[in-house]
């Protein structure tokens, strides 16, 4: 009798677990390199931030985004360009779905005064914004024959 009564317990409680973590998202994705990997879901409402002397994380089911592009060049059109998380207290992470030879990243803030600029060596690249002032900043991608796509980043 008491095997029924557990196994019946364990039958009631299965279905609430099965679906305890399933979401339907607008989107994600995971990355990877020799520090480790990391698995992201856009597009949910809940998450906790935590935060250490090696950086700051974003657990749960809400990363903010929102990718504002404001020009593209023709000849990047093909680019699909992601920033996350954006809006951003601490990091920004550019990602590419395949790496393009010869792309650099410039930061501005909006006066015009370059923040930051560095080549994009790989799909992906990290700007760590942390001391940055909270403010909107251009983000403009260029390859080497000068075309360029902007995009808005919000540092909160």
């Amino acid at each position: 009798m008491q095997t029924i009564t557990i196994f019946s317990l364990a039958l009631a409680l299965i279905p609430g677990v099965l679906v305890a973590q399933q979401d339907v998202v607008a989107a994600g994705g995971n990355g990877s390199s020799s520090g480790g990997s990391i698995s992201y879901s856009i597009g949910q409402v809940v998450y906790t931030n935590e935060s250490n002397a090696v950086g700051s994380i974003n657990h749960g089911v809400q990363q903010p985004y929102s990718i504002t592009p404001i020009h593209v060049e023709e000849a990047l059109k093909e680019m699909e360009v992601s920033l996350y998380p954006n809006p951003t207290r601490d990091h920004v992470l550019i990602s590419l779905p395949e790496l393009h030879r010869g792309l650099t990243i410039s930061v501005f803030d909006m006066q015009g005064a370059l923040i930051e600029e560095k080549p994009m060596q790989s799909q992906q690249t990290l700007l760590f914004v942390e001391e940055w002032p909270a403010a909107q900043y251009i983000i403009l991608i260029c390859d080497q024959s000068q075309n360029c796509s902007e995009y808005k980043l919000v540092k909160q």
